[in-house]
């Protein structure tokens, strides 16, 4: 190596480094390469059967919307020739059983395919035998016939191919299970390789560097040897023929002229010596002096030098920019009388002071001559002595008139504002604090006023005009009020002050009479630029003690006041800000018990039943919350809204949806009945995480059908932008739950969702059904409803039906409707359906039966509530 030159010997190291790292990046690329390969055919599997089953599922729905459309041509004693549908559904039973697409999933999933594959064959044989049956049956038979097919087409359709498509999710999920597995594999051999080839690195660069070093420390000893005196010292690897070796060279040639500067330098050390020795005094002095002279010239502050009798000798730069003068100026008479502006009578006992005292301090005002008045703080010290007629005297002057301007300022800013000219809020509150601390039995009120809108004036008019109307309406309520009213503008376009009644015995209507003029006052036409503008304004009155003990409550109260006239509409004046100010104290109570509700069992659930209007069978139920918190039941519509505004409404929600799970199926089981269950789903819910994957899961613990569960909306959940949880309500139809509008028609949108939604069902909003008997367009609007939803094919539930008179009327209608509403029950607690249940038998309510229609007479035909 010691004929390589040093800059080859690099390349070899470099070109080492770049081979390993080479090599390592082809055996990575061809891992990844394998891994990616595998993966895509395993993707490209379950697509393809992914698509097949699609595609079957499609076909068969199809044939059995033909199906559909031919049992509801049965009628008893006719048959109807059903071979093509048979023929179509043992198509689609026998591709499941032998399309190549799904090879791979039945041998993963041969259950749940020879199920799918059964139950269409079994369906196309019950449809075969269907057909048959028709001929010899009753009227009532067929339509059992129909129901049970259109039973099994639906379980089929859901149960079966949902089990059929959850088999393909869990095969790939197997798939990607076992690639995870080989990923994890190959993730570890690339980091056992990354820390090998890391190991491998450091090594080379550990050998390459100690290399270099041990060679370049060996000439840096010998240079440090040098340089420390060693000028014998031997040097190694001179003969070597790379830049080591001409380094080594070079060396050994500084030694040989160190040897000869060092007897050079001897000599040169000793006149140094004598010429620093006679420099140093010298330089000493010169420096004295300039550090004096550059100390006086450079000083922010003004010095002046005076000999004793007050005459300036010498003064500084900034001394005669302040004074506007020259030294020549100033010398013309004593210092003194120039900064006093008096005689020397009035000097001379303050000059003598400082000659005895040597000493003097003081802030003064002086006006110099063609410039403005400046405060300064002039110390003045007296340097020798004065009674042998020797020293001078020293005049320091700082000059503080932008701090006190500063001050002044800051005073103002502290108690007015800047706009009005009034005082401000922290100058308000200040007066309030002293006079309940003077007077504190005294009782007195704070009316606020404040300009409705004022925003728009500002975007209108804009900011400067804006600040004028301001101005303008501080003029119009310092005009008609006292000095000791202490009128502030406490906010942007809020304006306040102090009132005290004549008479305390009509403190009230005193305050409001003085209000309502201060407000007409306030309301006159100002007159701002071209502009003439007619301003509303509100007002809110707070009352010491009544309304708070100090300053922050009643202005609290004020405030509360204030925003309760302008949100009913503004330019008004309220006069019981302390009653808006319990209501908000209570909503903040609820808000933190209800947070806690849940913990301490406060939450009930209650069930209202949904009974058929066609022979009295409870259909169903809808699970409503109850709270009964400190004794009192709290109304849904006080603690259902609070919830909503965090993340509780999320909570109670899913522990409501849980409970009524579990009850539901226990009613099931004990009464041998299918019942529904609707719960009204809330906007943040909606919104939640994989909130359809948890209903799902508590669904499917409690053991419920999902298609058995109606999941409700109202128009208002969607606010402006129905898209926001379109797709979570669409993930919640495929799951299988039946999806709801509650309140239809209430809104203006409501038709706009049909279209757009996974809509199945429809709930009728109470106030269509309260009409029905006394207004006839009423009756139109509601007959249209039912007509669109039977043509749509939408259940309906019709809610708020509280009279036998109302259920006579929606009777006659003549359409398939679920009743909820007082008229049968209102929402019971579970242990009122238990002890109901308890023989296991459901219960049966009464409906009414309508008589057979009689001819109509010429004022039946005209009367809309007469039914056909």
């Amino acid at each position: 190596m010691r004929i390589v030159p040093l800059s080859l010997q690099f390349l070899m190291f470099l070109g080492l480094q770049v081979a390993l790292s080479l090599g390592l990046v082809f055996y990575l690329n061809t891992l990844a390469t394998n891994n990616f390969q595998t993966f895509q055919r395993a993707s490209s599997g379950f697509v393809e059967s992914s698509k097949t089953i699609e595609t079957l599922r499609k076909s068969f729905a199809a044939t059995s919307a033909e199906i559909e459309q031919i049992t509801s041509q049965f009628s008893a004693g006719q048959r109807v020739d059903v071979r093509d549908q048979v023929l179509a559904l043992q198509q689609v039973a026998a591709a499941i059983r032998t399309d190549t697409a799904l090879a791979s999933l039945r041998e993963a999933a041969g259950t749940q395919v020879m199920a799918l594959s059964k139950s269409i064959d079994q369906q196309a044989q019950a449809l075969i035998n269907a057909a048959s049956a028709t001929a010899s049956a009753t009227p009532a038979e067929v339509k059992d016939i129909q129901s049970q097919l259109r039973q099994e087409r639906s379980r089929i359709m859901v149960d079966d191919f949902g089990a059929l498509i959850s088999a393909a999710n869990q095969n790939l999920e197997d798939t990607m299970a076992l690639l995870r597995g080989a990923t994890e594999s190959l993730s570890s051999q690339y980091q056992t390789l990354l820390i090998l080839f890391i190991v491998l690195q450091i090594a080379l660069m550990m050998t390459a560097l100690w290399y270099f070093n041990y060679q370049i420390k060996q000439l840096a000893d010998i240079t440090d040897r040098l340089i420390d005196g060693e000028a014998t010292a031997a040097l190694p690897q001179q003969k070597r023929h790379d830049q080591i070796g001409r380094l080594a060279r070079a060396v050994q040639h500084f030694r040989t002229t160190l040897i000869t500067l060092s007897d050079s330098r001897e000599q040169l050390k000793a006149i140094l010596k004598k010429h620093d020795q006679e420099t140093l005094s010298r330089r000493r002095a010169e420096k004295q002096l300039t550090l004096a002279a550059s100390v006086f010239e450079n000083v922010q502050e003004a010095v002046l030098l005076t000999d004793i009798s007050g005459h300036v000798t010498r003064a500084n730069p900034v001394a005669l920019e302040m004074l506007h003068s020259t030294e020549k100026q100033l010398a013309s008479k004593p210092l003194l009388e120039f900064l006093l502006n008096h005689d020397a009578t009035v000097v001379e006992p303050l000059w003598r002071q400082v000659l005895d005292q040597g000493y003097w301090s003081g802030e003064v005002e002086f006006t110099p001559e063609k410039s403005s008045t400046i405060t300064a703080l002039i110390s003045i010290k007296l340097m020798g002595e004065a009674r042998e007629g020797r020293g001078h005297v020293i005049f320091v002057l700082n000059d503080h008139t932008e701090i006190r301007a500063r001050e002044a300022k800051m005073r103002f800013l502290a108690e007015q504002d800047t706009v009005t000219g009034l005082y401000n809020r922290h100058y308000f509150i200040t007066q309030g604090e002293k006079r309940i601390a003077q007077h504190p039995n005294s009782s007195f009120s704070i009316i606020l006023i404040g300009i409705d809108n004022f925003r728009s004036i500002n975007d209108a008019l804009g900011h400067h005009d804006g600040d004028q109307v301001l101005v303008e309406i501080g003029r119009a309520l310092a005009a008609l009020l006292p000095a000791s009213a202490v009128l502030a503008r406490v906010d942007g376009d809020e304006f306040a002050f102090y009132w005290t009644p004549k008479d305390e015995q009509n403190h009230e209507e005193e305050l409001r009479a003085f209000a309502e003029h201060a407000l007409a006052s306030a309301r006159q036409p100002l007159h701002v630029n071209s502009y003439q503008i007619t301003l509303k304004l509100s007002a809110g009155t707070s009352t010491y003690p009544n309304d708070g003990d100090n300053i922050e409550d009643l202005i609290k109260t004020n405030d509360i006041a204030l925003s309760m006239a302008k949100s009913e509409g503004g330019d008004r004046l309220y006069m019981h800000g302390a009653q808006a100010q319990n209501l908000a104290r209570r909503r903040f109570m609820l808000q933190q018990a209800l947070d806690k509700a849940l913990g301490k069992r406060e939450l009930r659930l209650s069930y209202q039943p949904q009974v058929s209007l066609a022979n009295g069978q409870i259909n169903g139920f809808e699970v409503l919350m109850r709270w009964r918190h400190g004794g009192e039941w709290v109304s849904p519509e006080e603690f259902i809204p609070l919830a909503e505004e965090t993340d509780t409404i999320v909570r109670i929600t899913e522990w409501a949806f849980t409970e009524a799970c579990n009850r539901i199926r226990e009613w099931q089981r004990q009464t041998e009945e299918t019942f529904n269950l609707s719960l009204n789903l809330p906007p943040r819910l909606l919104l939640t995480d994989k909130i359809d994957e948890r209903l799902v899961n508590i669904a499917k613990k409690a053991g419920l059908p999902l298609s058995s569960i109606t999941l409700e909306i109202t128009e208002s959940s969607f606010g402006n932008d129905p898209s926001l949880m379109s797709d979570q309500l669409h993930r919640l139809a495929m799951q299988g739950f039946t999806i709801a509008i509650d309140d239809f028609g209430t809104g203006y949108s409501s038709l706009a969702y049909l279209s757009t939604l996974p809509i199945s069902k429809i709930k009728i909003d109470k106030k269509f059904v309260d009409l029905i008997s006394e207004d006839a367009e009423s009756c139109k609007l509601l007959k249209s409803i039912f007509a669109m939803a039977e043509s749509l094919e939408l259940d309906i539930v019709v809610e708020g039906v509280e009279t036998a008179d109302q259920l006579v009327l929606l009777k006659k209608f003549d359409v398939r409707v679920d009743i909820q509403g007082f008229v049968f029950e209102p929402a019971q607690n579970e242990d009122f359906w238990e002890g109901l249940f308890l023989e296991g038998k459901t219960h049966v309510y009464e409906v009414p039966e309508l008589r057979s229609p009689k001819p109509k007479t010429a004022a039946e035909s005209n009367n809309p509530l007469t039914f056909n």
